[in-house]
């Protein structure tokens, strides 16, 4: 079942899968800088304009003044590259960029680690560089680009603190950085602890996790010093509650379309004075949604909508480009040519397709046993997947879900190139080859099928 342990990739396969990559990299950069200023400036979308104004706040008064919905951290990374730019954002894009590739870079790094095979993680960088609505985030203001880039380094360097302790530090401060930009990774950090914990000789368990949670701690404390201060009892953020009273509420299959966010938020607003008291209310009306509906009907109607609208074929890329369902009103790109749009939606709904297939036969031929990280990857994707059903979903959301996707769907593709080409012959049941072909089925319904169900 398993392909055997990779002899070191060829310096020959390494130098023609660089050059592809840097070659599909440079291209879907091109094209996607040239939709966003030609033949007029793309503008500004939700959160992107929340982001503007708290970095004016921040370069007029020293405080970001962000509701606690949001963690406080990339309002701060915006703000002096917004001022040395003199209020472009050109600058943050340069940055941005050069985050989307060493981000790129540790999962290759990443892939080839935990899945033993060298060239996988080309594979795993080509995918990922393919994938346009990935590429559009390293140009727009949401933390998306940043937060992968320290969640991948978190992983690589817990994986790397069981053979050296003081990796932990490391990763510990990354977590912290990582709950600062999105706070949803809070929920992961008991299972990044136990397995650490059990993944560490007896001797050296203690010393690991404590010298983690230190550092997570120290890389907290500013920004939870700083919500005491505000009222918000050492809450980072509050977005919980919320995002639950809308993922409850939301109607549509798609984002965008009878969005209802911008209505509830306002409501939010006026329903108290304090974030302790709207959130007391907001579990109230949540307990009283359930226990009116009944919870076989919510469940079953979140089950009906929300894996559709996390997997939906279209993206923040292609929503925002002329006639998607962003672009309708003052937001998005402008006046980019029909034929180049239609060309930028065909690649983003062709290679998310390709994902979503090739990591579905990868989570089944992975050899977990004898690579053990693989239940963690699947373990993340899963809980993602319990926590979306009930939470307001978005697709810039499943940003934080690709390395998992990528990785798995490298593997399925070096599993082929070894099965084709070598004299490895690797074995394929066929009760793995059904399995595989239905989550394949499945995820195609999930990403195509929402106007069919």
């Amino acid at each position: 079942m398993r392909i055997p342990i990779e002899e070191p990739a060829s310096e020959t396969t390494r130098r023609r899968l660089r050059r592809l990559i840097c070659l599909v990299a440079a291209a879907v950069q091109l094209v996607l800088l040239a939709v966003y200023y030609w033949p007029r400036q793309k503008l500004p979308l939700g959160d992107e304009r929340l982001y503007l104004r708290a970095v004016d706040s921040i370069l007029q008064t020293g405080s970001s003044q962000l509701d606690v919905l949001w963690p406080p951290l990339y309002a701060w990374f915006l703000a002096p590259l917004v001022a040395l730019a003199d209020g472009e954002i050109w600058l943050v894009q340069a940055v941005q960029i050069v985050l989307w590739l060493s981000a790129i870079g540790l999962l290759g790094l990443a892939t080839s680690r935990w899945t033993g095979r060298e060239t996988a993680g080309w594979l795993a960088a080509l995918l990922a560089v393919a994938y346009p609505p990935l590429a559009a985030f390293s140009h727009y203001l949401w933390p998306e680009v940043v937060h992968l880039l320290l969640l991948l380094g978190a992983a690589l360097l817990l994986d790397l603190s069981r053979s050296k302790p003081a990796a932990a530090v490391g990763a510990g401060l990354l977590l912290a950085l990582c709950i600062q930009t999105k706070a949803l990774v809070t929920v992961f950090v008991p299972f990044v602890l136990a397995g650490l914990w059990f993944g560490l000789p007896r001797s050296r368990r203690v010393s690991t996790v404590l010298a983690l949670l230190v550092a997570l701690t120290l890389g907290l404390l500013p920004s939870l010093l700083d919500a005491d201060r505000r009222g918000d009892r050492w809450k980072l953020s509050r977005s919980g509650w919320f995002n639950l009273w809308v993922g409850l509420g939301d109607v549509s299959r798609h984002e965008f379309e009878e969005s209802i966010v911008a209505d509830e938020y306002q409501r939010y607003l006026r329903s108290a004075r304090s974030s302790k008291q709207r959130d007391r209310l907001l579990r109230e009306k949540v307990l009283t949604r359930i226990e009116e509906r009944g919870v076989v009907r919510t469940f079953a109607a979140q089950l009906g909508r929300q894996y559709f609208r996390l997997f939906d074929k279209d993206s923040f890329l292609t929503n925002q480009l002329p006639g998607g369902a962003a672009a309708r009103g003052d937001a998005g790109y402008r006046g980019t040519p029909a034929i180049l749009a239609s060309a930028i939606r065909a690649v983003s709904y062709v290679s998310w397709g390709a994902i979503l297939v090739l990591a579905s036969w990868g989570i089944v031929l992975f050899p977990y046993r004898e690579r053990p990280e693989g239940y963690w990857i699947l373990a993340f994707l899963l809980i993602q997947c319990g926590l979306f059903l009930w939470l307001h979903v978005k697709t810039r959301y499943r940003i934080q879900m690709l390395p998992a996707l990528l990785l798995f769907a490298a593997y399925a593709l070096e599993w082929g190139r070894v099965r084709r080409y070598t004299s490895q012959r690797v074995a394929l049941e066929a009760s793995r080859a059904m399995v595989a072909t239905g989550l394949s089925a499945a995820a195609l319904w999930l990403a195509f099928g929402a106007e069919l169900a």
